[in-house]
């Protein structure tokens, strides 16, 4: 029997204006916000947030920024990752920007949020230091041992010194509910089939391509009308060869990603 696959069939939150507001009270706007069927946008000064609703391209997409502070610029002193994720954790139960864990036994998801602090080399003309320049969270989703990436499947936040972040993408759905469950196409069929799209870049019968990396993965792609579906796909890097160059005087050879459907 042909093993299976879940395709999923994503809810994403309406947010209330009430609760945007407070949110953006939490993340220290001024002023008053604007609110739309397609989007809430709220602007004060340098900071702005906004939030996708559902039916939009990006549904779901919470985007947050502060142009007042760098990102980029080694201050020497960042918000601890312990605090940073602290923060982010409350940020999301707070405003019930979280999955819902679904109430079925078909769904297994699992969502964890991690944070590191990252540094800078610095060069003063005499030597250079490495000097902490920001603070990083970032979301893991894992649904059925499988990872999910894409713009509408994590969440991201930037800290500097402060216990407020200067850039914010939140982007997760409401609830899942198994939409269909299909044939899971194998790997060596994907090779297969990448092989045959790729037969036209080979060169008296040598590959001009290697595979370098297969990655099954749920992509949390745009809302593009219809059901909103979460499915699987297959990831698969190659790296691109020119059978001409002598290997040892050819330069660094170029990658790319290819993304392949997991189901049929």
């Amino acid at each position: 029997m042909a093993e299976t696959i879940h395709l999923f069939k994503r809810r994403t939150r309406k947010l209330d204006p009430k609760l945007f507001d407070g949110l953006a009270r939490h993340l220290g706007l001024e002023g008053k916000g604007q609110d739309s069927e397609e989007a809430l946008f709220w602007s004060g000064g340098a900071r702005t947030l906004a939030y996708a609703q559902p039916c939009t391209r990006f549904a779901g997409l919470l985007f947050f920024v502060d142009q007042s502070v760098s990102w980029g610029e080694a201050g020497g002193k960042v918000l601890s990752a312990k605090r940073a994720q602290a923060w982010t954790q409350e940020l999301l139960d707070k405003f019930e920007l979280r999955p819902r864990q679904p109430d079925d036994e078909r769904i297994r998801f699992e969502f964890a949020l991690e944070a590191r602090e990252t540094e800078a080399v610095v060069f003063d003309g005499k030597e250079r230091r490495a000097v902490k320049a920001k603070t990083d969270v970032l979301s893991n989703a894992v649904l059925n041992g499988i990872p999910v990436v894409g713009p509408r499947a994590k969440a991201r936040l930037i800290f500097k010194e402060d216990a407020r972040p200067v850039m914010a993408h939140v982007a997760l759905w409401d609830s899942l509910a198994v939409h269909e469950e299909r044939e899971l196409v194998r790997e060596h069929d994907v090779a297969r089939t990448i092989a045959e799209k790729l037969a036209d870049r080979n060169r008296c019968q040598e590959k001009a391509y290697r595979l370098c990396d297969m990655r099954l993965v749920y992509m949390a792609g745009e809302f593009n009308g219809g059901p909103d579906l979460l499915m699987p796909e297959y990831l698969v890097e190659i790296e691109l060869q020119d059978p001409r160059h002598d290997e040892r005087n050819a330069p660094i050879p170029p990658r790319q990603v290819l993304r392949i459907p997991a189901w049929r």
